[in-house]
């Protein structure tokens, strides 16, 4: 058995572990989620460059017979440098991490290692504003991952598209919680009776439609309004935390900031 390797890998996040090193949990594309020991008090070079959120490539030494695995270099490829002076950022990084962790990587590791990592290089590239939006797209892809992103091409009751013209800009429709499906504003009569459904304008339906089949660089650039944001947060957010049923400790300290 190998016991020296190397891969490419994104530090999740960091814990002392004794008076002088860190127990480090990272991903991989071929792994998901791993851990190892990181020796070295704080003057360490090596404990500079594994720092959280840095991604690059990664060397490990394996004892099998102690089932330990620690880290002998890093070589850092991206920095995330302003989520340490942007307080959203920190919280939407946390998040995202803390999500990849707790649903080990919701069984596709490439693919999560692939959208995490976007993610958080497309947060270092733009302000504030614009990774707000970048996280909900996040979350929204995340959904499909997990295998219980809701169909938004159409309507569940009468199966009209919400990319049809036909629809006013700012028509209501809803998302039914109870069957994860969306419902237009012409079936608005069959959710009035419904108190599982949750209010949501069609510009916002057709914005999750259009980031479901888009690039992220297609994405980026599609515009989205204040109210539709903020409709979009409370059903993406109500999704991953029933997907996972457990409450997210990075939703709920940064309450108010995410």
């Amino acid at each position: 058995m190998t016991r020296s390797n190397q891969t490419p890998a994104l530090i999740l996040s960091l814990r002392p572990l004794g008076e002088n090193n860190t127990s480090v949990t990272f991903i991989t594309p071929n792994d998901g989620v791993r851990y190892a020991t990181l020796y070295g008090g704080p003057k360490s070079k090596l404990r500079s460059l594994v720092a959280q959120w840095n991604s690059g490539i990664i060397w490990l030494y394996n004892t099998p017979e102690k089932n330990q695995t620690k880290i002998t270099d890093f070589e850092v490829q991206n920095y995330h440098d302003s989520f340490g002076k942007n307080i959203f950022k920190m919280y939407a990084a946390s998040l995202a991490s803390e999500l990849a962790i707790k649903t080990r990587c919701a069984g596709s590791n490439e693919q999560c290692f692939k959208i995490l990592n976007g993610f958080l290089d497309g947060m270092e590239l733009c302000n504030e504003e614009q990774s707000r939006m970048g996280l909900l797209r996040f979350l929204w892809r995340y959904l499909e991952l997990l295998g219980i992103q809701p169909p938004i091409h159409a309507c569940s009751e009468c199966g009209k598209t919400f990319l049809d013209s036909k629809f006013a800009p700012y028509s209501v429709s809803y998302y039914n919680s109870m069957e994860n499906s969306f419902i237009c504003h012409d079936c608005s009569s069959i959710a009035a009776e419904n108190p599982a459904v949750i209010p949501i304008s069609t510009e916002a339906v057709k914005y999750l439609s259009a980031v479901t089949v888009l690039t992220p660089s297609e994405s980026r650039r599609l515009p989205l309004d204040k109210t539709c944001y903020e409709q979009i947060k409370q059903i993406v957010f109500f999704l991953i935390e029933n997907s996972i049923d457990q409450k997210l400790n990075s939703i709920e300290t940064g309450m108010g900031i995410l």
